[in-house]
């Protein structure tokens, strides 16, 4: 099982996203995140993945940890996302091409649509809980292979 950390990255006219290069998902819009690497703290790893696909260096103090979520596809746990927001002001010039895909500031509610056949399946069920900025989340997506299933949320004391 693998850990992955997933970052609203909030501008002044959007959140960060990144229409994939690669697969899963490929030509889908997604957050900016991914894998935390061996031995390596997942605030640390939000971070570089942050400054990996967008370029832009954030002390690791600009991240609000939101909580986690389970992803797992056919009952079978695969990893661990763990979901950070953070705000950038205009240090980021968009939109861009890197070498993971074209990165955009998008309006949330577009990005969230349930209709929208653009985004990553889940993302329309954890964006409006990522951006409401309540913390402590601990959520399970479900997938039956591709095709996502539903976003549950665990009660916490």
């Amino acid at each position: 099982m693998k850990d992955y950390t997933l970052i609203a990255l909030q501008t002044p006219v959007g959140v960060v996203a990144i229409n994939r290069r690669k697969v899963p998902f490929r030509g889908m819009w997604n957050l900016i995140g991914g894998k935390v690497e061996p031995g390596e703290q997942r605030l640390t790893g939000a971070a570089r993945e942050t400054f990996e696909e967008t370029g832009v260096r954030l002390d690791e103090a600009r991240f609000t940890e939101l909580g986690k979520m389970d992803w797992v596809i056919d009952d079978q746990l695969v990893g661990t996302i763990y979901l950070y927001s953070a705000v950038i002001g205009d240090e980021l010039q968009l939109p861009r091409m890197t070498r993971e895909g074209l990165l955009a500031a998008l309006d949330p509610d577009w990005l969230a649509l349930p209709d929208n056949q653009g985004s990553i399946p889940d993302i329309h069920a954890v964006l409006p809980l990522m951006m409401s900025g309540k913390t402590g989340m601990q959520l399970t997506a479900r997938y039956a292979g591709d095709d996502f299933l539903e976003l549950t949320a665990q009660a916490h004391d």
